[in-house]
């Protein structure tokens, strides 16, 4: 990639925020070799890899990463035979080794949620046998322990008692001592690593022993008794014995970790790829990045971009206006129109260092259907690069810096030029940029260009492949609102914009005055169209509002139409099941009488008995039929045209629009007509209708059949939880066993609280995370209890 476009479109500040969140030395290192790449497989792993590292971050089990000390050189000095490590450097070892051991051992169970990663835990070694042994002879503080030997205990133990036996011997001295004027406190100290007291120089006799030094003011002699020297001596020895055992066990130490240096190197380097991955997570949850999709084409499709660098400086994306801007074979270049301040070269800068971080394998700050396909090369000529030493002039850098680009263009390159042609006489440079575009187009190159000359932006009306686009300004309170319009030329509202910083008025209206006729006709007709284009997005909103409502509205009532005919079906069942059973009961009882006839050769009473139970039984289906017809004449008779009625198994409020026979009425619920049988509705009387309209329009709206998934994502948790808990009612009326709730990913608060809230609700069975063909951590699955 070009040196100078990397630098002016700040992809080195990418890279240092990244190796800011690096926690060890070696996933800094690996940060500095983080370049765009041009083989869509390795860029694909690399954003897979960032994707799933921030699924740990933000979900799982927190990722043992920790500060540390460099230790590739100590592995390598491990290897030089007879050199040891000091017990600091082992120390150091020592936490390289835990490090490791925690990587090895992470999460064991859910490392198929994160396979890439994994292949990386899996191939660090942990040594817990080494790490065991450094613990063991080595303490925290970088000091060698009594117990790493035997040997080393046993001196160390000699040298406590020597040392309490020549403190003891030396207190003893002191105080035989005659305490004459001028006597200090009595002083034992070392001085040349020997225990001695201190004297008074006037006091001082040559057989008291070996004088050793004297104080700063030379009032005192150190001296050590006689006494007291073998007892020096002998501490002298221990001390050499000590460093000796010392070094022989720091020796051993060093080999063992000279042995397996080899491997504990590649943990390093290991370890250093997942700290840059870990790190570019980080980063990527800073920038509210998501991973968009690698074409092999050199286009882009860039939905809700915002600047990574002004989201990192807003210290979040609330402040930062998103844009979407495309190009691709039909739009091969733009040509961004609009007023100073206005955004214009905040968005080419945005396209760039997006189109830079996404080829590095790193996320950036889109929605997750953006595109992003691969450049060979970008030149981005950018701002004013006046240079005093090279001699060229603002016209003649920008100039270099184009002519480099064109030299080079062909349709897998990027041209970014800020104020094309800007820096000489204006109708020069905009002749100058009209050809510059047009070659541009000639070598099939992907150009997004920024201008403020008018006579540019007819351009597109003869280049089908080149659309304007503006940056849109309020006129109303004359500031930029930094949303990009596709399609649409915009005016640069200098004058403006000179009135709003304080340009006196009237030099505002002399300059409206001497603007052309034509150039004011255009600035008026875009201007015209840039106020009917809200009002065409405004109305497209509603629309497409009325338009959800309406389809969520017809698939509510089909479901209830299918739910409905299941209900009829399963009331002829029961109804044909009771026939039969009376049928039954009443075959048994007639073979019953029969058998009784005949055993009793058809006696009087018999046959009397008979004809009695036959009419019993014939009244009691004339009973039942009476019944039936009674119940239907007498919900006929309740019910009149024009009624407000409940439908009692939807809960739904309507009007009787016609009756049909005498057990079915047609009802109008809202715009929708639906049949219901009589049996089925309740008459409201005026004052229920009122007191239940708000209730009425309540249940409609709750009880409106949706599809099997709810979208919460971009929701605050109160909207989201008051969204969920209407679509729950609504899936349980349905009949719905499982649904899936979409929050997204991000920093995971908004599905903590969802999933505690689906823990508590009664009608929740079960519930877990999406795998991975699902939607993996940014959708909750959620079992209804049947």
């Amino acid at each position: 990639m070009n040196a100078h476009s990397l630098k002016v479109l700040e992809y080195p500040k990418i890279i240092f925020l990244i190796k800011g969140n690096c926690l060890t030395p070696y996933g800094t290192e690996e940060a500095d070799h983080i370049e765009p790449l041009f083989d869509k497989n390795i860029i694909e792993q690399k954003q897979n890899e960032i994707s799933q590292m921030k699924d740990i971050i933000n979900f799982g089990h927190p990722f043992p990463l920790y500060r540390m000390d460099d230790s590739l050189e100590l592995l390598e000095k491990s290897k030089i035979p007879e050199n040891y490590l000091e017990p600091k450097e082992i120390l150091s070892v020592r936490n390289l080794l835990h490090i490791s051991g925690e990587l090895n051992h992470y999460d064991q169970e859910n490392r198929d949620k994160f396979p890439l990663i994994n292949q990386y835990l899996e191939k660090i070694r942990s040594f817990p046998e080494l790490r065991k042994e450094i613990e063991k002879a080595i303490n925290d503080e970088g000091e060698v322990k009594d117990n790493a030997s035997s040997t080393l205990r046993k001196i160390r133990l000699e040298l406590n008692e020597t040392k309490r036996k020549i403190t003891l011997k030396l207190e003893q001295i002191l105080s035989r001592q005659s305490k004459q004027p001028g006597w200090q406190n009595d002083i034992i100290t070392l001085r040349n690593d020997r225990y001695v007291i201190g004297i008074p120089t006037n006091q001082y006799r040559q057989n008291m022993g070996i004088l050793h030094d004297r104080s700063q003011t030379g009032a005192t002699f150190f001296v050590e008794p006689n006494d007291t020297v073998e007892l020096n001596n002998r501490i002298n020895i221990l001390y050499q014995e000590e460093r000796q055992e010392i070094i022989r066990i720091l020796k051993e130490l060093s080999t063992e970790i000279g042995l397996r240096s080899e491997t504990l190197i590649e943990n390093c380097h290991l370890i250093g790829k997942l700290d840059l991955i870990h790190a570019a997570a980080k980063f990527s949850n800073t920038i509210k990045g998501n991973q968009p999709v690698i074409s092999d084409a050199s286009v882009f499709n860039l939905l809700n971009v915002r600047h990574p660098l002004l989201i990192v400086q807003a210290k979040g994306i609330d402040r930062v206006v998103p844009n979407s801007i495309n190009l691709d074979d039909v739009r091969q270049a733009i040509l961004i129109t609009g007023p100073n301040t206005g955004g214009k070269t905040v968005i080419l800068k945005t396209i760039g260092l997006c189109i830079l971080m996404a080829q590095s394998g790193l996320h950036i700050p889109v929605d997750e259907k953006s595109e992003v396909g691969i450049f060979r090369d970008i030149y981005a000529d950018i701002g004013d690069e006046q240079s005093i030493e090279l001699s060229l002039s603002t016209f003649s850098s920008h100039l270099q810096n184009i002519i480099q680009g064109l030299h080079n263009a062909n349709e897998n390159v990027l041209l970014l030029f800020d104020e094309i042609g800007v820096g000489t006489d204006p109708k020069e440079g905009s002749a100058l940029a009209e050809a510059i575009i047009l070659e541009a187009l000639q070598k099939n190159a992907r150009l997004v260009a920024t201008t403020h000359y008018s006579q540019l932006k007819t351009l597109a009306m003869e280049n089908p492949q080149l659309d304007n686009a503006s940056l849109e300004f309020d006129r109303q309170t004359l500031t930029p609102t930094y949303h990009l319009h596709l399609g649409l030329p915009g005016a640069s509202y200098a004058i403006e914009i000179a009135g709003r910083l304080g340009m006196p008025s009237s030099i505002c209206r002399k300059a409206s005055s001497l603007i052309g006729s034509e150039e004011k006709s255009l600035d008026h007709l875009i201007a015209s169209l840039e106020e009917e284009l809200k009002e065409i997005k405004k109305d497209k909103i509603e629309l497409t509002e009325k338009l959800k409502k309406a389809t969520e509205l017809e698939e509510f009532y089909r479901t209830q139409t299918e739910h409905l005919k299941k209900e009829i079906n399963t009331e002829k069942e029961k109804a044909l099941t009771t026939t039969k059973d009376f049928l039954e009961q009443t075959r048994k009882e007639v073979e019953k009488l029969v058998r009784d006839i005949r055993k009793s050769q058809a006696s009087q009473e018999t046959v009397k008995a008979f004809h009695k139970k036959f009419r019993e039984r014939k009244k009691t289906i004339e009973q039942q039929i009476n019944k039936l017809s009674n119940t239907k004449s007498t919900n006929n008779a309740l019910f009149n045209k024009g009624d407000t009625v409940e439908i009692l198994s939807f809960h739904q409020q309507g009007e009787i629009e016609q009756l049909i026979g005498n057990d079915k009425a047609k009802v109008k619920v809202g715009n929708v007509y639906t049949t219901v049988e009589l049996r089925n509705l309740a008459k409201l009387n005026k004052n229920s209708e009122d007191k239940n309209i708000a209730h009425s329009h309540f249940d409609l709206e709750t009880n409106e059949a949706i599809p099997h998934e709810i979208h919460l994502r971009g929701m605050t948790v109160d909207e989201a939880l008051e969204k969920l808990d209407k679509f729950l009612d609504r899936a349980i009326v349905n009949g719905l066993n499982q649904i899936y709730v979409i929050h997204g990913k991000g920093a995971g608060i908004l599905r903590r609280t969802l999933t505690e809230y689906l823990k508590n609700h009664p009608d929740v069975a079960s519930l877990r995370l999406g795998n991975w063909n699902e939607g993996g951590a940014g959708v909750t699955v959620v079992k209804l209890k049947e």
